[in-house]
C-alpha cells in the first residue's frame, strides 16, 4: 500500500541495506531522495555499459580488463583454486601464475578464452548426441506421449542438471552483444532446430503422425524449442520443472497440446506404433 508523502516508486521498503543505521523516518527519505536514486541509475548504467553492451575488449590495450563478468577471476585465485584442488589429486597440476602469464599476457586475452571454452561447439554435439541416444533407448513400442515423456525428461536433465549450461545462460544473458556469444547462440540455434526438425520428422514417420500443409517440420522444432527454453529457465529457478494438473510437465504437456494444430490425424499418438493405425482403414 502507498503511504503518505511518498512517492508511488517508493524505495524505502525496496532498500534495505541504505542508511541502515538510520531512524526509519531519515532512512525512508534517504532512500527515496535524488541523490540515492541516482547513485542506483549510474550502477544500471555502469551494468549495462560493462555487460549489454559489451562487445569484446581491446586485446592490444594493456590497461583493458576485459569483461567485467570476470572480474573476480584473478591470476591468484585461479592459482589458489587450483591448489585446493590438487590437495585431493593423486598427481597434482602445480599451476603458477608464471605458467598463466606464459600463456595469457593480459586479462583480457584470458577471459575472451575463457568464454569460448564455455560455448565451444563439442559441448553441444555432446548434448546433440545425448539426446540421440536417449531416443534410442526408448522401447520401440512406447506410445508417442510416452516416448514424448521420456525424450523430455532426458534432455531437461541434460540442460538443467548441467552447470555449464547455466553459465552459458548467464554469460549469454549478461553478454548479449558480444560477437563470441552472437555466435554461439547463432550456431546452437541453427544446429538445434535442424537436429530437433529431423527427430520430430522420424517420430512422426514411427507413429503416422502426417504434417498439416503450410507447416514445415523446423516450425515443429522452432515451436517446441521456445516452449523447451522456458520451460528450463523456470525449472533452473524453480528447482524442478512446472507440473500441469494432468500430471505432465509443462514441455510434455504442451508438446501433446499443439499436436491437433501442426498434424491432421493427432489420435494416433493415442496408441503405441505399429502396422495398423486409427484411421488407416
Amino acid at each position: 500500500m502507498p503511504v503518505a508523502d511518498r512517492p508511488v516508486d517508493d524505495l524505502a521498503p525496496v532498500l534495505t541495506n541504505v542508511a541502515a543505521d538510520a531512524r526509519p523516518g531519515t532512512r525512508a527519505k534517504i532512500a527515496n531522495s535524488p541523490e540515492t536514486r541516482a547513485f542506483l541509475e549510474l550502477g544500471l548504467h555502469l551494468l549495462r555499459d560493462d555487460l549489454l553492451d559489451h562487445r569484446g575488449p581491446d586485446l592490444l590495450d594493456d590497461h583493458d580488463a576485459g569483461t567485467r563478468l570476470f572480474t573476480g577471476l584473478s591470476q591468484a585465485r585461479l592459482v589458489e583454486r587450483a591448489e585446493q584442488e590438487d590437495a585431493h589429486r593423486d598427481h597434482p597440476r602445480m599451476l603458477t601464475v608464471g605458467m598463466f602469464r606464459d600463456r595469457w599476457r593480459y586479462k583480457s586475452r584470458y577471459t575472451e578464452d575463457l568464454i569460448a571454452y564455455l560455448l565451444r561447439p563439442a559441448l553441444l554435439e555432446q548434448a546433440v548426441r545425448d539426446v540421440a541416444e536417449a531416443a534410442r533407448e526408448i522401447p520401440e513400442d512406447a506410445s508417442f506421449g510416452e516416448f514424448v515423456r521420456r525424450l523430455v525428461d532426458r534432455a531437461m536433465a541434460l540442460t538443467t542438471g548441467d552447470p555449464l549450461w547455466s553459465l552459458q545462460t548467464v554469460v549469454w544473458v549478461a553478454l548479449p552483444n558480444h560477437p563470441r556469444v552472437q555466435g554461439f547462440l547463432t550456431a546452437r540455434y541453427e544446429h538445434w532446430i535442424t537436429h530437433w526438425a529431423g527427430l520430430y520428422q522420424l517420430l512422426a514417420d514411427r507413429y503416422g503422425l502426417r504434417l498439416r500443409p503450410g507447416y514445415a517440420w523446423s516450425d515443429v522444432a522452432e515451436v517446441f524449442d521456445a516452449v523447451a527454453e522456458g520451460a528450463r529457465l523456470r525449472a533452473r529457478a524453480m528447482g524442478s520443472p512446472a507440473q500441469l494438473s494432468t500430471g505432465d510437465d509443462v514441455l510434455t504437456g504442451t508438446i501433446l497440446a499443439l499436436l491437433p494444430g501442426f498434424f491432421t490425424n493427432p489420435e494416433v499418438c493415442a496408441v503405441p506404433p505399429g502396422p495398423q493405425r486409427p484411421g488407416d482403414g
